[in-house]
């Protein structure tokens, strides 16, 4: 579920106790900015139950107002639950597992339709994998009964089973790293003067000139080297 309308100050863990109310959480993720990193007052919130996300839903979509905001709570489906997802992300998997062991491993939990392992450029197993069953229930079923099940041999953490990023999801992710580290260059370097707008150019491409005049009306300029 998409959640609009919570206080900035609020972070995963303080709305996590709030959603377990109405059923086991599997995963929140407050969306933040991607140079100061402050919470944009709105999260991913996933419930290992349809149920327990429509309960929530009608709990508190446009009824339940937060303190310190003017307006209530919008919930609704996210993007992932429009798109019927059934790609599964599998991470802490053990390095000697093929495709077939990874298969026989998940395969209780439905029809299996593709299983990649990820391996590098010598073939050896980089200890994760892609799993796409046939319906995205299965899908559910999986991460319910699978995720942080086990600790695999060779692994330090336990087994991850989550619901594989879509390309958007993964671009945006990769900016915000980059960001946050040209922030933290910026700092080390007192640049953080020059403020997000240059950090957003330099993100997106190599500057060769920044000008920004501190006036009434802000001019920023980039020029992307190629």
């Amino acid at each position: 579920m998409f959640v609009g309308q919570i206080p900035r100050s609020m972070d995963e863990t303080d709305l996590k106790k709030m959603f377990e109310e109405f059923g086991e959480v599997f995963q929140i993720n407050v969306l933040r900015d991607k140079v100061t990193g402050q919470s944009k007052g709105c999260c991913f919130v996933t419930f290992y139950a349809r149920k327990s996300a429509l309960e929530a839903q009608n709990a508190m979509h446009n009824i339940k107002t937060l303190p310190g905001m003017h307006h209530p709570i919008q919930m609704k489906p996210a993007d992932t639950e429009n798109r019927n997802e059934r790609k599964l992300f599998i991470g802490m998997l053990s390095k000697r597992y093929s495709e077939q062991d990874v298969r026989v491993m998940f395969s209780a939990h439905g029809t299996i339709e593709e299983c990649t392992v990820l391996r590098d450029a010598s073939g050896q197993s980089k200890g994760c994998a892609f799993v796409t069953y046939s319906s995205r229930q299965c899908a559910i079923n999986a991460i319910k009964k699978m995720h942080h099940s086990q600790t695999m041999e060779g692994c330090s953490s336990p087994l991850v089973v989550k619901f594989a990023d879509t390309q958007k999801e993964k671009d945006a992710k990769r900016f915000q790293q980059v960001t946050q580290n040209l922030w933290n260059v910026a700092s080390a370097n007192n640049l953080a003067a020059l403020g997000p707008q240059y950090l957003a150019c330099e993100a997106t491409g190599k500057i060769t000139s920044f000008t920004q005049k501190h006036t009434n009306n802000v001019k920023t300029e980039c020029v992307d080297k190629t």
